[in-house]
């Protein structure tokens, strides 16, 4: 390397403006410099350390594009935090005794985690693997962060916890003795260290080496600001070497002395300044790169940021700095420095991402021009991702998505969740639906053959608690499947039942015997009979990683204690969702999304600085469960507020570049937001040196809000939608329909025209929890099981063999025991009502006659005969020959106005079919009462309601007014004229009708669509 590099008074350091293309400039610059040599090998033994991994990768893209078609001759590239003993500048097994190797981070994970299970233990408060595993992540950053700034003396702490925590939060520093003093024995014992650890030692060898005696070779660190202690000592002896320097990233060589003084641990600038101070080096003597040139506006934009982010307790000479700013550059100073940066306010996060995916868009519209966005909000960058899609567009997200979001991790999560509650439809269809099952068969076949099998069997209340009870929906009332779908769906099941063996054992196990067990199921259940189709869990994104985290529970985790099914789930989903994956193929090559910490050194044609509200970037101080900051101090660590300057330096290095559109949102989950301090800041400064003309200045030349809600925009006003009104013909209108179906086609006829006509019906939920529903179908069953029994009198156990069946049918439906209870006490008051309703029913010689019977009734209808239908809850028999038609209700019955009005005609019409002889197990009878029976189970137990006036009987004309209504309504549907509406009854509309999502109810009944009650 020629001497020009080095050729400085002092140490040798250098800085680079902030809107130079950082890392294309240190080459182009090396390169040239190489090229002069008469060595042509004289690059390839150039040390570069740079900040991050991603760095140097970007580097060496940049060293092989400047070599165009030609042999590309790289340097050695190293991050300087991940230096490792077995690469140059080491040789290997040069310093293999200096430190032990490093313990992996899923290692030290479940190690952290069973002291962790072990202390809580102690302290009588057992948590679960996964919640310490969880605790294990925070613990492994505090012994980094100690690491990292060279603490190794913790005798302060105790003094420190007495200074700065409560008494009554003492406790839960007794996990700081795991930090104190049982890792570092744990450590030993394996012969292991911690990676951070390891690092510093490495930094702090090569710092001791090359003191002593010069490398052999050129050094170059690049990119670094020195925050890390051992990393900022290592600078300073490459500055110092006869063949080394430094390249710093954007330092305010020219700010003002009071501002460069004031400088402490929040500013953009501490670390570099605590960097040149210790290394010696005057920040006004600082050169730039040679070769880099900033021109006009690059300057401007520099100091413009740079006064901005000035020390706080600075920010009283602003006035005076605007005024000798505009001096010395003239008065377009401000205006000129913002040109190309901008700030767009969205009104909520959905439209500052919809917003950001526009911005990305519109950079592909100009050839090779790149874009970043920069967030340290992850579901920020989820969402412009999200929405990127729709433009066909996948994003370079440095971030990634959860191991657990990708299709692997979450097969494997599915896999564990059906293992777990093997009754739960919601599970089991949420694995079936996973695009990696297929249980030895095609995807689309055990798709399409499940997916018909939990429509047709599986909603409603949960099957059960195992696989045989969801088998066993195979014979339902409902199932209607062609035999080779059942063929299919049995092996399936069977595939399951093999696949889960492994995993329904009882008691604990070490984890290892569960990954392995989880991982023989997952390759089980993704066979697709072509003895393949197992590798497809492994590959792919997700794949990788998911093959490695089972490969740690198999290899790693003896730490770990024994667990059951539900520990080891818990903890597997804890480390699925905290594993990232970055995406590999399809992603576009000219935009990336990057974390602020990724996007350091990175530069592109234009910078959106995402998610620029207070909390976010910066981010919170958030909650440190081990050391407070007055802690953090003492032992020290350092101030918290030193992130909050290493954050404001990726912003302003950021902020410097050439376009740059930075955005916020006012608003997140609904609440208002606050903008970032360094908008403020520059808000301020910018009205202070534009006045009224600032906010314009910020303006961008687009209106990405705008254009975001047009892309939604139809174009036009909405318009709600007309309230449906179909007329088929009177062929395919429903000629046959039940008494309860009745109560619905005066009410919503277009409820009728979905179930009859469509052939639609309502699918219930799946794993419906029991209720009102399932509530009465069992007293129903109990009353129709037990009481026709009593036909020699009531028996003096009535009460327990009405609670008995009660409770068998109770817990078929899936009443749990916990349940159970509360539902024991109310169907023991309904039945000791009802026993004492009997009995006194009886007294009078009324006698139950027929419970649960079905019939027919033929009309003559304009288009033909029409029938109708119904089964009866009971029949009663008075002496006279008269039948009282009796209804069960567990909740309200209906009022004697609706049902004369004529909207509830179910015991009128049933009781004129009892008179017609309708009933073949009924001798008919006229009416003679008509009753709900009311069982709640509260604290009266029950009562009788009697819609007809006991003292006045109306039963006959309550019959003849139905009779009547029935065959004005069956003349009406027979003309192809007469339309099935939704709702059509104001008075009863019922707010959850089956098919109001199809009849689109919501537009056109809040449009004031509604019409109003037509005739009885």
């Amino acid at each position: 390397m020629t001497a020009r590099l080095f050729n400085t008074p002092g140490p040798s350091v250098y800085t680079l403006p902030p809107q130079s293309d950082f890392l294309r400039e240190i080459a182009t610059t090396l390169r040239d410099e190489f090229n002069a040599v008469a060595d042509p090998d004289a690059l390839t033994r150039l040390l570069i350390l740079t900040p991050t991994r991603r760095a140097a990768k970007a580097l060496g893209d940049v060293f092989a594009d400047l070599a165009g078609n030609g042999v590309a001759l790289l340097p050695l590239i190293r991050p300087i935090g991940d230096v490792d003993v077995d690469d140059p500048p080491f040789e290997p097994g040069e310093l293999a005794g200096l430190a032990a190797p490093a313990i992996s981070p899923e290692r030290r994970r479940y190690e952290l985690a069973r002291l962790i299970l072990a202390k809580e233990k102690a302290l009588s408060r057992p948590i679960g693997v996964g919640g310490a595993l969880a605790l294990a992540d925070s613990l492994a950053a505090l012994l980094d962060d100690l690491a990292t700034e060279d603490v190794s003396d913790l005798s302060a702490l105790q003094e420190a916890v007495t200074t700065y925590l409560p008494a009554d939060r003492r406790e839960a520093v007794e996990f700081l003795e795991i930090v104190q003093h049982i890792w570092p024995a744990r450590l030993a014992e394996l012969g292991l260290t911690d990676g951070a650890h390891r690092r510093s030692l490495v930094l702090h060898e090569l710092v001791a080496r090359w003191t002593r005696q010069a490398p052999d070779h050129p050094v170059l660190a690049v990119g670094s600001t020195g925050s890390i202690p051992a990393a900022r000592k290592l600078m300073g002896v490459i500055a110092g070497l006869e063949h080394g320097a430094v390249v710093l990233p954007g330092v305010d060589w020219d700010a003002d002395d009071s501002a460069w003084d004031s400088i402490a641990d929040d500013h953009p600038q501490w670390a570099m300044k605590t960097f040149l101070a210790e290394a010696g080096v005057d920040r006004k003597d600082l050169p730039a790169w040679p070769g880099a040139a900033e021109d006009h506006a690059a300057e401007r934009r520099r100091r413009l940021i740079a006064e901005a982010l000035r020390p706080a307790d600075t920010t009283d000479a602003w006035l005076k700095r605007i005024a000798a700013l505009k001096e010395r550059f003239g008065e377009t100073f401000f205006s000129e420095g913002m040109e190309g940066l901008s700030l767009v306010e969205a009104p909520d996060e959905i439209s500052e991402a919809r917003a950001c995916a526009l911005m990305l868009r519109e950079t592909l519209e100009t050839p090779d021009e790149t874009a970043i966005l920069v967030t340290p909000d992850r579901m920020l960058a989820r969402r412009v991702s999200a929405e990127m899609v729709r433009f066909g567009v996948r994003l370079d997200d440095s971030g990634g998505a959860a191991l657990s979001e990708t299709p692997a991790g979450a097969f494997l999560t599915r896999v564990l969740d059906a293992a777990t509650d093997c009754g739960s439809v919601v599970a089991l269809t949420a694995l079936w639906g996973s695009p990696l099952f297929r249980a030895g068969y095609r995807r689309g076949q055990a798709h399409t053959v499940l997916a018909k099998f939990e429509a047709e069997a599986l909603r409603g209340a949960r099957p059960g608690r195992d696989l045989a009870a969801v088998r066993a929906r195979l014979d339902g009332e409902f199932v209607k499947l062609f035999d080779e779908d059942r063929a299919v769906i049995e092996a399936i099941l069977d595939t399951l039942e093999t696949a889960f063996s492994g995993l329904l054992v009882d008691g604990k196990r070490p984890a290892r015997d569960w990954a392995r067990a989880h991982a023989e199921a997952a390759e089980a259940l993704a066979e697709d009979g072509t003895g393949r189709g197992a590798e497809a869990v492994w590959i792919g994104e997700g794949g990788e990683a998911a093959a490695g985290l089972l490969r740690s529970l198999l290899e790693e985790s003896e730490s770990l204690p024994d667990m059951s099914l539900a520990d080891y789930s818990a903890a597997f989903g804890e480390m699925c969702r905290s594993r990232r994956v970055a995406p590999r193929l399809g992603v576009h090559p000219r935009l990336q999304v990057l974390g602020p910490l990724e996007a350091r050194l990175i530069t592109a044609d234009r910078v959106i600085l995402a998610g620029l509200n207070e909390g976010v970037w910066p981010p919170g101080p958030g909650a440190d469960p081990w050391l407070s900051a007055g802690m953090r101090r003492a032992v020290g660590l350092g101030a918290p507020e030193r992130r909050y300057g290493l954050a404001a330096h990726d912003f302003a290095q950021l902020a410097a570049a050439r376009h740059v559109i930075m955005t916020r949102s006012e608003k997140s989950e609904g609440s208002p937001t606050v903008a970032s301090r360094w908008l403020w800041r520059m808000k301020t400064l910018a009205r202070g040196a534009l006045g009224e003309a600032a906010d314009a200045a910020f303006t961008a030349p687009t209106d990405y809000v705008a254009l975001s809600r047009a892309l939604d925009d139809p174009g036009s006003p909405p318009v709600a939608a007309p309230r449906p009104s179909p007329c088929p013909p009177v062929e395919v209108r429903p000629r046959r329909l039940s008494i309860t179906e009745i109560r619905t086609w005066v009410r919503d006829p277009y409820s009728i025209y979905a179930r009859h006509i469509l052939g639609l019906r309502r699918l219930d939920p799946a794993d419906m929890p029991p209720g009102p529903r399932e509530r009465g179908s069992a007293l129903h069953d109990a009353l129709e099981a037990v009481v026709p029994a009593w036909t020699d009198g009531i028996p003096e156990d009535a009460v327990a063999q009405l609670v008995a069946a009660a409770e068998t049918r109770l817990a078929e439906t899936g009443f749990g025991p916990e349940e159970m209870v509360l539902e024991r006490a109310r169907f023991e008051r309904a039945a000791s009502w009802l026993v004492s309703w009997e009995a006194g029913r009886r007294a009078r010689g009324i006698t139950l006659d027929k419970v649960e019977i079905t019939g027919s009734m033929a009309f003559d209808g304009p288009a033909g005969t029409w029938e109708l239908t119904g089964r009866s809850d009971r029949f009663d028999r008075h002496p006279d020959g008269r039948l009282d038609i009796i209804d069960y209700k567990t909740g309200s019955s209906s009022s004697a106005k609706s049902i004369r009005a004529g909207f509830d005609p179910q015991l009128p019409l049933t009781a004129a079919m009892a008179e017609a002889g309708a009933f073949k197990a009924l001798a008919a009878g006229a009416p003679a009462g008509l009753y709900y029976l009311s069982l709640p189970g509260n604290a009266e137990g029950g009562k009788e309601v009697r819609i007809d006036g006991e003292r006045n009987p109306e039963a006959a004309e309550y019959v003849h007014n139905a009779l009547e209504d029935l065959t004005r309504w069956i003349a009406r549907f027979d003309d192809e004229t007469m339309p099935y509406e939704s709702q059509i009854r104001v008075q009863y509309v019922n707010d959850y009708g089956d098919f109001d999502h199809l009849a689109r109810r919501g537009e056109w009944a809040s449009a004031g669509g509604e019409s109003p009650e037509g005739e009885r």
